[in-house]
């Protein structure tokens, strides 16, 4: 079952492939262009944050798993990583942006 932000974050997703303006595509998608903009303004804030950095210190060593999320909002979760492979993983989102 996808949460609320779920739901509204592949709204947003759809109206800028729609190529509609937000005003036509909330009217035809019967949303109110408040929540719409509230939602909005919500997952820019989410998506523009940068990437944090990895502590590589000998406690790092300790850490079970690593989770990326891209702008797009793609999550990678990984079990088993060195710190090449999550540069790579970093490398190919800046490639696609």
């Amino acid at each position: 079952m996808m949460t609320k932000q779920e739901r509204m974050y592949r709204l947003i997703e759809r109206q800028q492939a729609s190529g509609l303006t937000v005003k036509a595509f909330c009217e035809q998608e019967q949303i109110k262009l408040h929540t719409f903009h509230y939602w909005l303004r919500k997952k820019r804030q989410t998506t523009s944050a940068a990437f944090i950095p990895i502590d590589t210190g000998r406690e790092a060593s300790h850490i079970d798993q690593v989770e990326l999320i891209y702008p797009n909002q793609v999550r990678i979760r990984l079990k088993h990583f060195d710190l090449k492979q999550i540069q790579q993983l970093i490398d190919l989102n800046s490639c696609s942006a």
